[in-house]
């Protein structure tokens, strides 16, 4: 699986924006690819060229859509948890789409609370406090789509 520093490369050495990174990842597509996407689900948000610097969840949906990756939705608690929390709860193993307070990001989730992190800035990563393990997990869906 690509990571980080692809996309970093892709975008001409400048760290790319997460959630058009974390579309990136999800659908094995390029950076600008994933730009591309947004901008077809959601023409109206987003400029015609230039980066994508805020992403719309549902438009991340949408991408996924396009792309024809499945993902069904997963159940929050009603008090937000961390994601460390999160991760290290009843979680079965695959890969999930996320939104963390201000932040989206590939998770991929071992089983037994153990998960690595993929976003514009980290690859493989585990969760912990200084990966993004703090905020609070917002969106969650499941990609059932197997990604490697």
């Amino acid at each position: 699986m690509r990571g980080h520093l692809s996309l970093l490369e892709e975008n001409q050495g400048e760290t790319p924006w997460c959630g058009p990174a974390a579309l990136a990842l999800a659908t094995g597509r390029g950076y600008a690819e994933a730009c591309a996407m947004l901008r077809t689900v959601a023409p109206a948000w987003y400029p015609a060229d230039g980066p994508i610097v805020t992403a719309y969840w549902r438009d991340l949906l949408a991408g996924l859509d396009l792309a024809g990756i499945a993902h069904g939705p997963v159940a929050l608690p009603a008090k937000r948890q961390s994601l460390i929390r999160f991760a290290r709860g009843d979680l079965a193993a695959g890969w999930y789409l996320l939104r963390i307070t201000d932040h989206f990001l590939l998770l991929r989730s071992y089983g037994f609370g153990l998960a690595t992190l993929y976003d514009n800035r980290h690859t493989g990563v585990l969760v912990g406090r200084a990966t993004h393990g703090l905020r609070h997990v917002t969106h969650a869906v499941r990609l059932t789509d197997a990604l490697g």
